[in-house]
């Protein structure tokens, strides 16, 4: 008999066997419980999160004849006859391969014919992101309104391109990443099952190194179980990952937080001359600094990291000897590399560069330094410890203050027509905490005396000059109405008048 991958054969057949997405299982089993199907779902997430597992099920239990629970029964004709997989009730389509819009022409009018075995006819249409522009509209008017026994259920890892006249019509379920104790748990029960035995560090290295998928923790699990002996052990898991060894990864951690830039180049280059990836080895890296700063944080690290004894005993050796800055700006470094590699034609150049820029980066030290230093000046008198406003204006001379104040509105606050009018003062008096300027119209005048005018000149003088003030306007000299009737009769003659 053929082999059958592990996330094949342990494919889950109800709800109940779903793990990590409880908020979508418990949402699902209502509808069917009620009966209360919609016409078009869209279920998102990354890669292995179970997007297309749980709607086959849903697709089987909306039509099985004695669900449980929601959950299909197995037993009924419906059920048996629609987990053949050439039944005709439960269409799959890749999007990838059938994304112009005759093929979606063409699924508009079959949706038409009702279901053959059950009560619906599911369209399970995966990596529908990939449809064309014109296969979308094709299937706008069908996702609408689709036949009572027609139900389309969409799935897709990159859900931003699809448009939003699509999302709008749809139900839709967020598939998340599964934890590390989720993915563990599963590995644990699927090895219990077919009979391998294993070690704790080797279970939590895969349920890591798969990154919340499922899929992606059963390819590790059956190529562990395929390469190892009777345990697969924490260092098949490593061999099968191809990641570098942890012990020399921590001797490389270690050489570069010591500032031992001829050590770090040296194992850089064993390891570049043992073939190993430079992408995995900068991945290796970053993954050892993280734990490092958790070892040295964390009380409960031992516990949470799940690592061999010895692995752990290194990480909390160079805890102790490391300091965050120094772990945080290393960690910077190999992060913002990991980007960077995937189009360099030169990666290892880039990592032994890196490596010689983390190495010789002292954070602790030069904090420490300049710590010490001020503490010196200081003890000596050497610094002026008394508060002083950066933009005091050190003067005695108003005018001089009120020209600075303009200066200041005009430059930093942007205020035109408020520096323009505080230009065209003809005087200023200063008598304690008081600050008079006098205009020689009121046009100009009452531009300053606009309440937020005022509190901004004011906020201004005080910050100059080191205290508070209180300002006030006055005009000194203004036409009046007869000022103004006699300008007008010198131009226009004797005999002009105003009429109201």
């Amino acid at each position: 008999m053929a082999h059958i991958s592990l996330y094949r054969r342990y494919r889950p057949t109800s709800f109940d066997e779903v793990i990590g997405q409880g908020h979508i299982v418990r949402t699902l089993v209502n509808q069917i419980k009620t009966d209360n199907i919609s016409h078009a779902y869209l279920f998102t997430g990354t890669r292995g999160t179970g997007k297309t597992t749980v709607a086959r099920i849903f697709a089987r239990a909306i039509n099985c004849e004695n669900p449980v629970n929601g959950n299909p029964c197995g037993k009924c004709s419906a059920c048996v006859e629609l987990q053949k997989p050439g039944n005709m009730d439960i269409l799959e389509i890749d999007a990838a391969s059938n994304s112009t819009v005759d093929e979606i022409r063409d699924l508009r009018e079959k949706v038409k014919y009702p279901p053959v075995i059950g009560k619906y006819k599911v369209y399970i249409i995966d990596e529908v992101h990939m449809l064309s522009t014109s296969a979308f509209n094709a299937l706008l008017k069908t996702l609408e309104e689709p036949p009572s026994h027609a139900v389309f259920i969409l799935a897709t890892t990159d859900v931003h391109k699809l448009p939003q006249t699509i999302l709008s019509r749809c139900m839709r379920f967020d598939f998340k990443l599964l934890s590390v104790k989720d993915i563990s748990d599963n590995l644990k029960r699927i090895f219990d099952d077919i009979g391998k035995k294993y070690s704790e560090e080797a279970i939590n290295l895969i349920a890591t190194s798969a990154e919340g998928s499922v899929r992606d923790s059963l390819s590790i699990a059956d190529m562990c179980a395929s390469y190892s002996g009777d345990t697969i052990t924490y260092d098949d898991v490593l061999e099968v990952l191809g990641a570098s060894d942890p012990h020399i990864v921590l001797d490389l951690v270690q050489a570069v937080l010591s500032h031992e830039v001829a050590r770090a180049l040296s194992i850089v280059d064993n390891l570049s001359n043992f073939g190993k990836n430079i992408a995995v080895l900068n991945k290796d890296v970053a993954t050892t600094i993280r734990n490092v700063i958790y070892v040295k944080n964390c009380k409960n690290a031992e516990s949470a990291l799940k690592l061999p004894k010895d692995i752990y005993e290194k990480l909390s050796a160079i805890s102790e000897s490391s300091g965050n800055v120094d772990l945080l700006n290393a960690l910077d470094l190999f992060n913002g590399l990991s980007g960077e590699l995937r189009y360099s034609t030169q990666p290892r150049i880039m990592f032994e560069a890196t490596v010689v820029r983390a190495a010789l980066e002292n954070g602790e030290a030069e904090i420490e330094k300049r710590l010490k230093k001020l503490e010196s000046a200081v003890s000596q008198g050497a610094v002026n410890t008394a508060f002083q406003k950066k933009n005091e204006l050190k003067t005695d001379n108003p005018d001089a203050l009120w020209d600075a104040c303009r200066t200041e509105i005009v430059g930093k606050e942007r205020c035109m027509a408020l520096g323009i009018a505080m230009n065209k003062y003809v005087g200023v008096e200063e008598n304690g905490n008081f600050f008079k300027v006098s205009f020689k119209t009121k046009a100009d005048a009452s531009v300053v005396s606009i309440p937020d005018n005022l509190k901004l000149i004011e906020s201004k003088l005080g910050a100059l000059s080191g205290k508070p003030y209180k300002l006030t306007v006055k005009v000194t000299d203004d036409d009046t109405s007869e000022d103004v009737l006699k300008r007008l009769k010198t131009l226009f003659g004797d005999d002009f008048k105003i009429t109201k």
